[in-house]
């Protein structure tokens, strides 16, 4: 009777982590956003903040026709979403739909920054 020798498998090393795309970007962005300073205490200023932001979301309609009919012609860009998140952000009626809509607008203009840096490479 002859004895097989059993092999040990050497233990496997995970993979290794890809560096994460946004983090040198998130970086960059909070260096920049510690040095903005105060910003005024009113999320919509003017007069009448309320008409200011009936405005708004007046003016983000008129980017999402424009955009639809980019999109429709092949020349939809980033700059035409942008100004339509950012009208839109600040016609929020609320606080907390004001807030929704400046994530969407910093997670835009994040995502656009890591394309930009994605095709110098």
């Amino acid at each position: 009777m002859t004895e097989t020798t059993a092999k040990k498998a050497a233990p496997r090393k995970a993979p290794a982590r890809k560096a994460d795309p946004f983090a040198a970007v998130l970086a960059e962005v909070g260096t920049a956003a510690r040095k903005v300073g105060d910003l005024p205490s009113a999320l919509v200023g003017g007069h009448l903040p309320s008409r200011g932001a009936e405005s708004y979301r007046r003016r983000a309609e008129d980017w999402d026709a424009i955009n639809e009919a980019r999109q429709d012609a092949g020349t939809f860009g980033v700059d035409g979403l942008a100004v339509q998140v950012a009208f839109s952000a600040f016609g929020g009626r609320t606080v907390e739909e004001i807030r929704e809509g400046l994530v969407r607008l910093a997670s835009l203009a994040l995502a656009a920054v890591e394309q930009i840096d994605r095709g110098a490479e």
